[in-house]
C-alpha cells in the first residue's frame, strides 16, 4: 500500500472515530403549538395527547396556545422554527378553508400532516315538535319555498355551512344561511325559536338531543355514530356527505423521516391509552385514524373543495 494511501485511511478512520454520535430525537422539550385558545376543543385534545406522547417520547411535550388568523399565526411561528420535530403543530379541518381562501401564504404541502386523530361531524337538527321528521322532508320543504326557512349555525363559510352547502348540492334547493359565533349560540338559537333548523356538532346539544328536546335528522358520520345510535347518516338517506370536523397534528415539511417515525409512534400510543380514550368519550369525539398520506390526500382535495363552495357564496372570485 502506498504510504499517502495508507495515511488517508488513518486519517478517514481517526475521523470516523472522532466524530460525535448524532443524540437520539427528542433532544430537548417538545413544543405543542395549538392555533385555538386555552379550552377549545382543539386545545384540550392538545393537552390531552401531550400528556399521553411524554411518556413515550421522554420528554416534556409543552402546549402553546398561538391564536390568531384562523391558524395563521400558529402556521407562521411553526414555519419559522428548524424542521427537526420540535416543535409540532395542531390541524384541523379549518386548514383546508384558511388556505382556500388565500389567507395564509402557506400551503397544505409545506407541511408534513402526520396523523387525524380525532373528529365530529356535523347534524342537521331541529326542535322536537317541528313538523320535519325526517331529511327528506327538510328537503322537501327548502324546495318548495326556503324562504320561509331560518337555517343557520356557527361561522360562516365554515365546515357547518359546507356541508349544508353539499346538502343543496345533491337535495336541489337553494336556502339562508345565519351564521352565528359559536355552536353553542346556534343550538340556543334554535331553542328559543329564531331558527327552524340548525347545522351542528352533536356534542354542542348532546344533553338537549338525549332529553329529546331536539331532534337530529340526519349525521354526516360514514356509519352510524356509536354516541347518537338511533340517528341515520345522511348517506344512508340517500345524501352522500361524508364530514369530519378532524383534529390531528402536523409539522414543518422537511421534518426527518425517522423523527416523523418516533413522533408518529408516540401518536399511536397515546390515542390508545385509557386517558384518551376516556376524555374522546366524555367530549363526544368520534375515532379517526387517518394516515400521514391519507391526510395529506384529504386535506389537499378538501382545499379545491373548499375553493369551489367559497366561489358559489360570492367570498371567493372564480
Amino acid at each position: 500500500m502506498r504510504f499517502s494511501t495508507f495515511l488517508c485511511s488513518l486519517l478517514a478512520g481517526a475521523f470516523l472515530f472522532a466524530a460525535p454520535a448524532v443524540a437520539a430525537y427528542p433532544t430537548k422539550d417538545v413544543r405543542l403549538v395549538c392555533w385555538s385558545a386555552a379550552g377549545s376543543s382543539l386545545d384540550v385534545m392538545a393537552r390531552t395527547l401531550a400528556v399521553e406522547m411524554e411518556k413515550s417520547l421522554k420528554k416534556p411535550v409543552v402546549v402553546e396556545n398561538r391564536v390568531g388568523g384562523s391558524g395563521a399565526v400558529a402556521m407562521a411561528y411553526a414555519m419559522a422554527q428548524p424542521a427537526d420535530g420540535h416543535v409540532l403543530l395542531t390541524t384541523t379541518s379549518s386548514l383546508s378553508f384558511t388556505v382556500a381562501k388565500g389567507n395564509v401564504p402557506f400551503k397544505v404541502e409545506d407541511f408534513v400532516m402526520l396523523r387525524a386523530v380525532e373528529g365530529e361531524p356535523s347534524s342537521v337538527a331541529v326542535l322536537k315538535d317541528s313538523p320535519i321528521k325526517t331529511l327528506d322532508d327538510f328537503v322537501e320543504v327548502m324546495r318548495k319555498d326556503s324562504s320561509k326557512m331560518r337555517v343557520g349555525g356557527y361561522a360562516s363559510a365554515g365546515f357547518h355551512q359546507f356541508v349544508y352547502y353539499k346538502l343543496q348540492q345533491l337535495g336541489k334547493f337553494t336556502g339562508p344561511w345565519v351564521p352565528f359565533d359559536g355552536g353553542n349560540q346556534a343550538v340556543a338559537a334554535l331553542l328559543g325559536g329564531h331558527l327552524d333548523a340548525a347545522v351542528i356538532t352533536p356534542s354542542s346539544a348532546s344533553a338537549q338531543i338525549e332529553s329529546g328536546e331536539i331532534r337530529l335528522l340526519g349525521i354526516s358520520t360514514d356509519t352510524r355514530s356509536d354516541y347518537f345510535p338511533n340517528v341515520p347518516t345522511m348517506k344512508e338517506q340517500g345524501y352522500d356527505i361524508v364530514e369530519y370536523l378532524w383534529r390531528g397534528i402536523m409539522v414543518k415539511k422537511g421534518t426527518p423521516a425517522d423523527v416523523i417515525d418516533t413522533i408518529n409512534a408516540a401518536i399511536d400510543t397515546a390515542v390508545q391509552s385509557e386517558s384518551w380514550k376516556n376524555t374522546a368519550k366524555a367530549r363526544r369525539q368520534e375515532s379517526l385514524s387517518y394516515s400521514t398520506e391519507e391526510l395529506s390526500a384529504k386535506a389537499a382535495s378538501e382545499v379545491q373543495e373548499r375553493k369551489t363552495f367559497l366561489q358559489s357564496i360570492g367570498l371567493l372570485k372564480k
